[in-house]
């Protein structure tokens, strides 16, 4: 900001002091020593000034004498703002002075609040050629104060060359600059660089008596500008034409920056455009374009209203158009222009110019022009999305500086599946390409999509007649035909557009050789052997695209009525363009539907294709003729793939299914993706769209190869079986279940392998135990990878998930005449139950488990129960019941003494202690557990034990090896994968923080937990860390936010039956109620809290809760 006429030297210095602690404080970009530095040297000047020494400023400014120095000697990297504002009023500023840091302060953090500075390694572009402008990638970076735009933009103007200090002072301050002038140079250029983002300090190199920016051609367009002029020197008329419309292009204006518009650099970047410009348009008129540079020859005209060149070639171009009038009138306005403003008649060149108009001199050429070709047809109405797809063509097709000189064409090839929407997108881009083609655009349907591909020279034939060839030189040899075809397109600037085609041998004869014709090719299969400068897969569109599609098609007036039944309907025709017109058309010929109807309609997965049928189109037909294509193996392949229940499936589960090696059956794989038959997400991940899987089932399960199906079916199902018991025997081994694995290594190297193949497979598998459970010859497959899958729940917390496979477990069981079955389905919804909150319902089931597991002999199912049973009784509270079934987990495994249940059992019953206040056995207790798991490496539940540990070390005081526990405990957590458990540690260690009064980590510590909390959406785990949350709040002085944290945990709490997290929440709400000055509130919760504590025997809470309670406001 520019310093006002009239500012005392006191003023100015205030003012450069505010600039620099606002800057610091809104842009963390600014080193922060530097920042300290400058601010300090210029107190000290002012203080030194005055006479005064450090003690008589503090004591002026009623700041410690030890403030003052670390402010004045650059030691506080964080120097506050009111304490840089108390030191500026005891130096004794005058009014005019502080009134002027004032508005510095607002205008300087207005100024900066929006500059964010990327970290990001987008590509930089600087532009110079107009207004300055700063990019990263697509996104404008804002350059905040003018300074930094002056400094950006003088820099750039003398790019590679060094700019001394002085001029940047002098440029930056004018002639009075800050004492500190150069120092506060350097944080302009500290914060500049950061501004160029990671490379800043390799594109902007301190020289020794300055500054300058080091950046490619391709990164500023004035670079880009004079690399254009200088190509267009070197070649023919033509290309030179269509480089210098690209250098034109780039031009913007002049400097938007009034203290850069009169400077010899300016200047001279005006008089290059203008030299530029004029050679531009000498080449259009030349070619028979004068069109093409009127536009800018007319704004120029107008900025540099006397410039006699410029004018003179605007009249030249007007007339070579055969705009003889407003040639003239263009003259009569520089001529009156010349007279008032300078008594000036016309030179010579506009003389001559006016003399040449006169005589008619210039005139385009009498040859008729070559008519315009434009093939394609129009796109359908209603075309709606493909906004990326688009740029990529347009990106993919545009020739940058560096490349304007080659004259090769270019290709881009569109792929997708039957339907998605090719010929459609092509015929779109091309209209959106039009300006880019001067000449025309040529068209040809190459039947690949119909089955009766037509031969090259059937296109070639056309389009050579198209170009104006004589039949009669066409010829019937396609080699000939081709060669002449690309004569005739050498100097011609064309889009051929060539439809739907079958294989690349089909395409090679119709391309382009030499020159700037570009082509466009479309196909259902990924076609191969083509030099494509991009290869572009079009996808299916998205929900809300679909639904735009439909009102185009139907109406808005239906959709609007029923927005969710039209998203619904988008849905079920996959979000397929055909499928989607198809539907919309239905609904737009039968008024009488509503689109609630035509929905119900495809909710039948069985005849869904066949409601996507309208005479004309049919999604039906279309999809066989892709699968007609195929030969007999992938045919096989694309039926027995969607045998596979889940949404996506690998390679290994490919093999099985097709009975071939892992080989062959990514082989088959790439087959099927090439014809746009299957999709891929990942590297080793494939799917169906939702419509072709319906298509494949439809063919598995008719005539012979339905047996085939069944039989891929049983294979698939006993690989699946076998793996997850392995994979179990590695992540979960000491899980009470049914059966284990022998030979956990055949499968898995590591429990690291193990745990990502069954995060990769969840969803099959979830899929295939609901299916399953549906069926009863695959019952037994049901309840075997049900009860497996527990383990694997118990890590991730996938609650529905989990729910689905214990329902569906529970189900198949339910039929078994073999107890231990029934209790192991039991089992698994019991817990998962409790994962989704459902506590009563959870002890119901795992009650009635432990009675079936002693009945039936099954001691070990017995004990975990009784463990089960115990913690469901500690989360309602209920200590004395939980401490009783603890210790009959404990006597029931007294033949194991080292056994993952004992150490379950020790566990629950640390936790009873730790909450009834008895600390000493609590650490005992929990120990003892964590040293059985420790010794039997059994790293998941150690974890546990020391995280419990750890609360009831912290609780004793003995913060220090607390603080040791949770430390490993974290990062075996975060090694695992396992959120719930790193949730629970990031919240015991924030209580930890705010123990040792690190108020600020103990706040970010709890929120981290919190957040993951609600990402896991665990309420238990929500309820827990919104307490912490609150109470972390609370000692940070955020009384509302606390309040409002800790009413959600007393809320979920309550819901749930969290006893012990009522009491702690409520005892939170009190001290915040009663420090937000709300004292009946206070008492109520406080009086709550005690309760609970007292009928549960929370000894340490109670206590706590009394305390409050008896205070006095």
């Amino acid at each position: 900001m520019d310093e006002p006429a009239g500012q005392t030297s006191e003023s100015a210095a205030c003012h450069t002091i505010a600039r620099v602690v606002v800057d610091h404080e809104q842009d963390a970009a600014v080193g922060t020593e530097d920042v300290a530095s400058t601010i300090g040297e210029l107190l000290r000047a002012h203080r030194r000034r005055l006479g005064l020494t450090q003690r008589d400023l503090a004591e002026r400014a009623e700041l410690s004498v030890g403030a003052v120095r670390d402010i004045e000697q650059g030691r506080s990297n964080h120097p506050r703002l009111s304490s840089v504002q108390a030191m500026a009023t005891a130096l004794d500023l005058d009014a005019t002075a502080l009134a002027a840091l004032r508005t510095t302060i607002t205008e300087t953090a207005q100024e900066q609040r929006p500059n964010r500075h990327p970290d990001s390694a987008e590509p930089v572009s600087i532009k110079v050629l107009g207004p300055v402008e700063l990019w990263h990638g697509d996104s404008r970076t804002a350059l905040g104060s003018t300074m930094q735009h002056l400094l950006l933009a003088r820099l750039a103007l003398g790019v590679g060359q060094p700019v001394g200090r002085d001029e940047l002072v002098d440029l930056l301050w004018g002639q009075e600059p800050p004492d500190e002038a150069t120092k506060l140079l350097r944080t302009h250029v500290a914060r500049l660089r950061r501004l160029l983002g990671p490379s800043g300090a390799r594109l902007l190199v301190a020289s020794r008596t300055g500054y300058r920016l080091e950046v490619a051609p391709d990164m500023l367009d004035l670079l880009q500008f004079r690399a254009l002029a200088r190509q267009a020197e070197t070649v023919a008329p033509e290309a030179a034409f269509g480089l210098l419309l690209e250098a034109v292009g780039l031009w913007r204006g002049e400097p938007d920056l009034d203290e850069l518009r009169e400077t010899p650099l300016a200047a001279a970047m005006t008089d290059e455009y203008v030299a530029v410009l004029r050679q531009f348009a000498a080449i259009a008129r030349d070619i028979g374009r004068p069109e093409y540079s009127l536009g800018p020859l007319r704004r120029l005209a107008s900025q540099l209203e006397l410039n006699e060149p410029v004018h003179a070639e605007l009249i030249i171009t007007l007339a070579a158009g055969g705009r003889q009038a407003e040639a003239l009138a263009a003259y009569e306005r520089i001529r009156s222009s010349l007279a008032d403003q300078l008594g000036l008649d016309p030179g010579q060149e506009l003389r001559e110019t006016h003399l040449g108009v006169l005589r008619q001199r210039w005139h385009l050429s009498e040859a008729s022009p070559r008519p315009v070709i434009q093939q394609v047809p129009a796109a359908p109405s209603g075309f709606v999305g493909r906004k990326g797809e688009f740029d990529r063509v347009a990106a993919s097709l545009a020739r940058p500086a560096s490349e304007a000189h080659e004259a090769s064409s270019r290709l881009v090839l569109v792929h997708g599946p039957a339907g998605i929407g090719k010929t459609a997108f092509a015929h779109a881009a091309s209209t959106r390409l039009r300006p880019q083609y001067p000449d025309g655009q040529l068209y040809a349907d190459l039947g690949g999509a119909s089955g009766t591909a037509i031969e090259p020279m059937s296109v070639l034939d056309r389009f050579l007649r198209t170009l104006g060839v004589p039949g009669h030189q066409v010829g019937r040899d396609p080699g000939e035909a081709a060669s002449h075809f690309r004569s005739e397109l050498a100097d011609r600037q064309m889009l051929v557009v060539l439809d739907n085609a079958r294989d690349a041998d089909q395409v090679r004869h119709l391309l382009p050789g030499t020159g700037r014709s570009d082509v466009l090719v479309t196909s259902r299969h990924l076609i191969r052997g083509l030099d494509a400068a991009a290869v572009i897969g079009l996808g299916t569109l998205s929900p809300e695209e679909s639904v735009d599609l439909i009102a185009f098609v139907a109406g808005r007036d239906r959709t609007g009525v029923d927005g969710a039944a039209a998203g619904e309907l988008g849905a079920a025709c996959g979000h397929l363009p055909l499928a989607l017109r198809i539907a919309a058309a239905r609904l737009a010929s039968r008024p009488s539907w509503a689109v609630s109807d035509l929905a119900h309609r495809l909710r039948d997965e069985n005849g869904r294709l066949a409601q996507l049928d309208d005479g004309a189109s049919s999604v039906l037909v279309s999809f066989q003729l892709s699968y007609d294509r195929l030969d007999d193996s992938a045919r096989r392949a694309f039926r027995l793939c969607s045998v596979h229940p889940g949404e996506d499936f690998g390679v290994p589960a490919t093999a099985v299914l097709l009975g071939v090696d892992p080989a062959s059956a990514e082989r088959l794989l790439d087959e099927l993706l090439d014809a746009n038959m299957l999709l891929q997400y990942t590297p080793d991940r494939f799917r169906f769209h939702d419509l072709l899987r319906l298509y494949s089932r439809r063919l598995a399960g008719t005539g012979p190869e339905r047996s085939e199906a069944d039989a891929a079916l049983d294979h698939l199902l006993e690989w699946y079986s076998e793996l997850v018991t392995a994979a179990m025997e590695w992540v979960y081994p000491q899980l009470v279940r049914l059966s284990s694995h022998p030979d956990r290594g055949r499968w898995f190297d590591d429990e690291t392998q193990a745990l990502d193949w069954l995060d990769t497979e969840a969803g099959a598998l979830i899929r295939l135990v609901e299916r399953a459970a549906a069926d009863d010859r695959y019952a037994s497959f049901a309840w075997t990878v049900a009860d497996q899958l527990r383990g694997y729940f118990l890590i991730r917390r996938h609650v529905d998930g989990w729910k689905r496979v214990a329902d569906a477990g529970w189900h198949a069981a339910a039929g078994s005449d073999e107890p231990r079955v029934r209790v192991a389905a039991l089992l698994g919804r019991g817990q998962a139950l409790s994962a989704a909150g459902r506590d009563a319902d959870a002890l119901d089931a795992m009650l009635e488990a432990q009675e079936m597991a002693e009945q039936c002999g099954w001691r070990a199912a017995a004990a975990y129960l009784s463990h089960n049973v115990g913690w469901q009784y500690y989360e309602f509270g209920m200590l004395a019941d939980a401490d009783t079934w603890f210790g009959r987990a404990f006597d029931l495994t007294a033949d194991d003494p080292n056994g993952h249940v004992r150490a379950a059992s020790l566990n629950g019953s640390g936790m009873v202690q730790l909450d009834r206040g008895i600390l000493d056995k609590a650490a005992t207790q929990l120990g003892a557990a964590l040293a059985i798991n420790e010794a039997a490496g059994r790293e998941a539940s150690a974890l546990a034990n020391r995280g419990n540990l750890a609360s009831a070390l912290r609780r004793s005081g003995d913060l220090e090896q607390a603080s040791s526990h949770l430390d490993v405990a974290l990062h075996g957590y975060r090694r695992r994968g396992d959120m719930r458990g790193e949730l629970s540690t990031l919240d015991e260690m924030g209580r930890l923080a705010t123990d040792r009064n690190d108020l600020a980590l103990g706040l970010t510590l709890a929120r981290q937990a919190h957040e993951l909390a609600l990402r896991v959406n665990d309420n238990r785990a929500r309820a827990m860390t919104a307490c912490t949350l609150g109470n972390a709040l609370r000692d940070c002085g955020e009384l509302a936010q606390s309040i409002d944290h800790l009413r959600t945990s007393v809320d979920i709490a309550v819901e749930y039956s969290y006893t012990y997290l009522e009491a702690r929440a409520q005892l939170g709400l009190a001290r915040s109620l009663r420090l937000a000055g709300d004292d009946e509130a206070a008492r109520l919760a406080a009086e709550r809290a005690g309760a609970v504590a007292h009928e549960r025997g929370y000894t340490l809470l109670a206590t706590a809760a009394q305390t409050v309670t008896s205070r006095r406001p």
